[in-house]
């Protein structure tokens, strides 16, 4: 029997919902893109230090061109648009983000760690 290895994908991209994703890719409630939203490439992470990855530089989001309402987490994708859901972690403080707001994350703010998954029935 062959085992297969997950591999990595060659690029990732940090978006933002409104509502709580799950583990099997649902619940992800990104911003409209007609609103000035997309998904934003992460190309400045630095190496793992105890198991975390971090943002080694600012991390910025286009300009709101309409309310993208509360956001509640940040998500990972493999695609700038659609893709599989990689990650996600709910914000440390929820942020409504109204017409011509630029939602910005500071260097090192952003900490990636794996964890098991729990399932919500």
């Amino acid at each position: 029997m062959t085992k297969l290895s997950p591999t990595l994908p060659k690029k990732v991209y940090l978006g933002l919902s409104s509502t709580a994703p799950q583990v099997d890719g649902t619940g992800v409630s990104e911003p409209l893109a007609s609103a000035g939203y997309q998904r934003v490439e992460l190309t400045n992470l630095g190496e793992p230090v105890n198991g975390v990855v971090s943002n080694d530089g600012e991390i910025q989001f286009d300009e709101s061109s309409a309310s993208w309402g509360t956001i509640t987490h940040f998500v990972l994708f493999d695609s700038p648009t659609d893709g599989n859901l990689l990650m996600f972690n709910q914000l440390s403080q929820s942020r409504s983000v109204e017409t011509a707001t630029i939602v910005m994350v500071k260097t090192g703010s952003l900490k990636l760690t794996l964890a098991n998954p729990t399932v919500t029935p």
